[in-house]
């Protein structure tokens, strides 16, 4: 999906793409495209900021509600939300009633995960452990795809250049380096367990052809992938 607005002096021009499992949340004025219009799995929530704001004083004891417009986030919980929401009203017209209750729980979901004062809080240049855990849980769930750094960024949501000194300062490494570690670790577990072809382990670690496996397992291990597999090949016993 894309969301767009054409600038003006009211409204700035932006712009941005999202596809699962990624959230976007952007305002509800902005002009929203699909890639592909056939595909109905999607779901576009448009909330007022008087539901919002409402929400917040009454759930949260707050006068403000000081969301942030254009950004992606990496939310399980919306996801979920939204998926419950698309299956109770299959084949059958939305109950407004239903539709009320869930605009509470996606309204008092957004004040506090991504209101002003979430904000200010995930404002420190270092990670907390539950932080890095879903850092980790998610770079796990897709090793085998094309993670780029603004996707780790939005899981927090956190600029790109943000989350990158805050990982270093947490961890040590890099990001980048974290996660060619964990494709290489993934990749010399398959070597050593298994007789997959190097083709599918270098597909299943994220590597996006063999000889790119190869030259970045040789960079890092010292060796190839096949010299691996012959000196630490473990054969299954049955």
């Amino acid at each position: 999906m894309h969301a767009s607005a054409v600038g003006g002096s009211a409204r700035p021009s932006r712009h941005i793409s999202v596809s699962a499992p990624f959230i976007a949340v952007v305002p509800a004025w902005a002009r929203i495209e699909l890639d592909n219009a056939g595909d109905r799995c999607g779901l576009v929530v448009a909330l007022s900021s008087a539901k919002l704001r409402e929400t917040a004083r009454r759930a949260l004891g707050t006068t403000t509600c000081d969301i942030p417009c254009w950004f992606k986030a990496w939310d399980p919980f919306l996801r979920e939300a939204a998926d419950t929401l698309t299956a109770l009203h299959v084949g059958r017209s939305p109950d407004p009633l239903c539709l009320a209750a869930f605009a509470d729980v996606f309204a008092l979901h957004l004040a506090r995960r991504y209101g002003h004062d979430a904000d200010t809080r995930e404002a420190g240049t270092s990670l907390t452990q539950p932080k890095l855990s879903v850092v980790e849980h998610f770079i796990h769930e897709h090793i085998a795809e094309n993670i780029h750094i603004e996707h780790l960024a939005a899981l927090l949501h956190m600029s790109p250049s943000h989350f990158a000194r805050a990982f270093k300062n947490a961890t040590g490494h890099p990001p980048h380096l974290y996660l060619i570690t964990e494709r290489l670790r993934l990749a010399q577990s398959m070597l050593s367990e298994g007789s997959l072809p190097l083709i599918d382990i270098a597909a299943r670690a994220g590597f996006q052809t063999q000889q790119h496996f190869t030259e970045v397992f040789h960079r890092y291990a010292g060796c190839t992938p096949r010299a691996f597999r012959l000196a630490h090949h473990r054969p299954t016993i049955r």
